[in-house]
């Protein structure tokens, strides 16, 4: 969001609102100008098209996700910033994306959009990499390899931990991702 002026900024997070509420198929036009609180004119200076709309919903969505994800993680070695970071999907789940995941569900209802695809994918890459700072704090004594090879068991995880919270609950989601992290560092770090 760097760039975004601080109009750019209000809009974006009403407009992360309403496509988390409604969805991204049916708030129409008039709809998503309310949702704005502005007019059609300033609506469309600040995000010419749908497209537009969509992409800066998740950047705000993004952003607020990994802020969400990192804040007040543990130091030291061990498991704690792993386990903390589960505790944090499971809160996030449960006061902000009940549903799922809002990155998926845009990149469902807009299938052929690359700027929506570039979106989602750097989503997914910046929050493996987030991943990958847990996996390090968690094991600093293992080479890059092996630590690679945690995160990315931690970012199918977490993929898991989002996608299950909205069909067995944030709860039941993260009492399984807990086990599953445990798993995996213990198998990752001993090999």
């Amino acid at each position: 969001m760097c760039g975004m002026t601080n109009t750019a900024q209000q809009i974006s997070a009403r407009l992360e609102s309403c496509f988390a509420n409604s969805g991204f198929a049916e708030p129409g036009v008039d709809a998503v100008r309310e949702a704005a609180g502005v007019s059609l004119r300033t609506l469309y200076k600040y995000f010419p098209s749908r497209e537009d709309m969509v992409v800066g919903a998740l950047d705000h969505r993004h952003r607020r996700y990994l802020d969400g994800l990192t804040e007040g993680v543990p130091d030291g070695p061990g498991p704690a910033p792993i386990h903390h970071m589960i505790e944090r999907v499971a809160a996030w789940m449960t006061d902000e994306a009940s549903t799922g995941c809002l990155f998926l569900s845009a990149l469902a209802a807009h299938p052929g959009s690359a700027a929506i695809q570039a979106a989602v994918a750097r989503h997914k890459a910046e929050t493996r990499a987030v991943l990958a700072e847990f996996a390090q704090r968690a094991a600093p004594a293992l080479s890059g390899a092996r630590r690679g090879a945690i995160a990315d068991a931690l970012f199918v995880m977490h993929e898991g931990q989002v996608a299950a919270s909205a069909t067995c609950g944030a709860e039941s989601a993260a009492n399984a991702a807990h086990s599953l992290a445990d798993t995996i560092l213990t198998e990752r770090m001993t090999q």
